[in-house]
């Protein structure tokens, strides 16, 4: 078992151990090519990364990434720099109480709630680290954990029109129908879901609760709806898988990662372990312009050090025998460091080689946009499409979901009789799944409200949805519906809307294909 002082020497980029739950890593080879770059990894060299690591981290990559040579055994924790804890109470401002989730009346109450929980002004939450050989303290000031759960792409208009698209559709009740009873209950890709959404997939749970995306695989048993979890998920999804209720429908998300045999291997996994379908997302070739994400990421503490300064001097294009990389590393939000694996180069016909290497589940295509690429996934052999902008982080400009539903309602209808249409984005009230569902959509994915209500716990996420169920079975009732079958596009009013559609010109390239064979 090694020792913590002789860990502690290896604190070098060219000689740089890391120690993450109680066992020693050589990182040195590793270290040029990090995706978070070189600055982070200094700064744990030699210490216990344990707690920086973790919730940033899905389970297994640090394994994964480096061959067993490099996995150096454990290290007698007794011996290593500890690290302590404090939270102070939060800070409050005169007359404002802390928030509760008692008090929390909608989702965008969550969301508030949540910043105020997870910002360092906020909690003032500080931590004091014990470095037992100098026995001295220092503090080190927390991550914005907000950054990464509400950042979008540039100026973050497309986030924005998410929200915006709700109120340019206005509703056409009909009265005088006896609404005593409703029934929200629907399928998804033929199972059962009590209401009409589920837990879209978004990565790092841990970063607002302990228990990440356990909570939220938890709640959706509880309330009987499916929960996609993410590929970047701070907990396994094997673990969740072998917690899950009997009959729960789990769902999972893949990135194609460009070495194609680890993604067939994960996808082996995947159908082992139980999932019902495979959730493709296909926008995010390349991570979009997250600045929010990436201020957040900029480490004064780091630069400062005259180890990483030494370290960057030494990636210079003239340093002798090292790697050739630029002398200041820009910085990188948590999106472009988990994505840095992401197969830029998929195309349509790999649809047919995911569903094979998963032994023939359901495949649900999530980032459409638009009509023409609606109609290609179901000429393909989707089962279902996600109309996403991936919560306005990816392109600035793509339009709202609502408005990829009215365009696929335009020149692709017999789309929604081919897949199963889903959309998400910026969901916050009953009214707005409505709409979606008056318009062809079979369920809405729900994502940032799920993980701001992390901060809460299983409490949180329960109250997410407990919020939706409510205003769902309010508002479907007003509108003059019992059931989700009753909600057709006469009750919908979306002519401001329809003024953003794309007007043509249009050829379905369905038939393109078709003239070709």
């Amino acid at each position: 078992m090694l020792d913590g002082a002789e860990v502690a020497k290896h604190n070098k980029d060219d000689d740089l151990w890391m120690i993450i739950n109680g066992k020693v890593y050589d990182l040195t080879e590793f270290a040029p090519s990090h995706p978070g770059g070189m600055r982070i990894l200094l700064k744990y060299a030699g210490k216990d990364a344990t707690e920086e690591y973790e919730p940033i981290h899905p389970p297994g990559t640090i394994e994964e990434a480096l061959s067993p040579d490099k996995h150096l055994g454990d290290v007698d924790m007794s011996t290593v720099e500890k690290v302590l804890e404090e939270v102070k109470a939060p800070a409050v401002v005169t007359g404002e109480a802390p928030p509760t989730l008692g008090g929390c009346l909608n989702l965008d109450d969550i969301e508030r709630a949540a910043e105020r929980l997870l910002k360092p002004k906020a909690w003032g939450q500080f931590r004091l680290r014990l470095v037992v050989a100098l026995k001295k303290y220092y503090t080190h000031s927390r991550l914005d954990r907000t950054a990464y759960y509400r950042s979008a792409a540039d100026d973050e208009l497309t986030h924005n029109w998410n929200h915006d698209s709700f109120a340019s559709v206005r509703l056409r009740p009909r009265v005088m129908r006896d609404v005593t009873q409703v029934d929200l209950s629907t399928t998804i890709l033929g199972h059962k879901s009590t209401l009409p959404f589920f837990i879209a997939p978004a990565a790092m749970g841990r970063l607002a609760h302990p228990e990440g995306e356990k909570c939220l695989a938890r709640v959706a048993a509880l309330h009987g709806i499916p929960y996609a979890i993410s590929a970047n998920a701070s907990v396994g999804f094997e673990e969740i898988a072998s917690q899950a209720q009997e009959g729960q429908t789990l769902f999972y998300q893949l990135y194609v990662n460009k070495d194609r045999a680890k993604t067939e291997a994960q996808l082996k996994r995947v159908a082992k372990a139980g999932y019902k379908a495979i959730i493709v997302t296909v926008d995010a070739p390349v991570a979009g312009k997250r600045e929010r994400d990436e201020r957040s990421k900029l480490d004064d503490e780091a630069t400062a050090d005259p180890n990483i300064q030494k370290a960057v001097a030494s990636t210079a294009p003239d340093a002798p025998d090292r790697p050739q990389q630029p002398p200041s590393e820009p910085a990188q939000g948590l999106a472009q460091i988990m994505g840095n694996y992401v197969d830029s180069a998929l195309a349509w016909t790999d649809l047919a080689w995911i569903r094979r290497a998963s032994g023939g589940l359901p495949i649900v295509v999530k980032g459409i946009q638009c009509a023409e690429d609606a109609a290609l996934a179901a000429h393909h052999g989707a089962n279902g499409i996600i109309l996403s902008n991936h919560g306005g982080r990816q392109l600035e400009g793509a339009p709202s979901s609502l408005e990829t539903l009215l365009e696929i309602r335009k020149f692709e209808p017999d789309v929604l009789d081919q897949v199963e249409v889903y959309c998400d984005g910026g969901y916050r009230r009953g009214t707005d799944i409505i709409k979606a569902l008056a318009l062809g959509a079979r369920a809405v994915g729900i994502g940032r409200p799920f993980m701001y209500s992390l901060v809460f716990g299983d409490d949180g996420v329960n109250q997410v949805a407990t919020i939706l169920r409510d205003e769902l079975a309010q508002n479907v009732r007003l509108i003059g519906a019992t059931q989700l079958g009753e909600l057709h596009p006469a009750l919908v009013n979306a002519a401001a809307l329809e003024q953003n559609v794309y007007d043509g010109p249009y050829q379905s390239p369905v038939l393109k294909v078709m003239a070709k064979l």
